[in-house]
């Protein structure tokens, strides 16, 4: 496998958790525009950690 695109992968799997954190404190703190920011955020991930899926199987 490619390094590059395992280190693409690597950087998406470390910003989704980096987000979960931010999502986690934002729904602790009540602060409606963070969280749907940072959902947002999560789910535009999980779509291009998706999209690069099919690579992995190869």
């Amino acid at each position: 496998m490619d390094d590059k695109f395992m280190q693409s992968m690597e950087r998406l799997l470390n910003l989704e958790k980096e987000y979960i954190g931010k999502l986690e404190f934002a729904k602790e703190m009540n602060d409606n525009e963070k969280i749907i920011h940072y959902q947002g955020a999560c789910e535009g991930l999980k779509v291009a950690m998706s999209a690069l899926s099919p690579y992995l199987i190869k």
